[in-house]
């Protein structure tokens, strides 16, 4: 198993929820048709930050499905969908 983690700081930090609903909605439908993925977990962190995990069957997979043209088109259909601001941390 293969375990990808995305940090975000999303500001204002009480909007943290939302950009989780945002996520599922624009990811989710995408992410359960690549090859090898097999779930997705949030943590909350004070702050706004929030630490999301996918769990794939292989690096294989992941890296298959991280080369997708498709993402940069859902990057932007996530963030214009999201009422508010997030960055990506290191």
């Amino acid at each position: 198993m293969q375990i990808e983690l995305l940090k975000f700081r999303v500001i204002p930090g009480d909007r943290v929820e939302d950009f989780i609903y945002t996520d599922e909605a624009v990811w989710d439908p995408w992410l359960r048709q690549q090859r090898g993925y097999l779930r997705k977990s949030y943590q909350r962190y004070p702050g706004g930050i929030v630490h999301l995990r996918l769990f794939w069957a292989t690096k294989r997979d992941l890296d298959v499905a991280s080369k997708s043209p498709e993402i940069p088109v859902l990057d932007v259909r996530h963030q214009s969908s999201f009422l508010g601001v997030y960055q990506r941390l290191p």
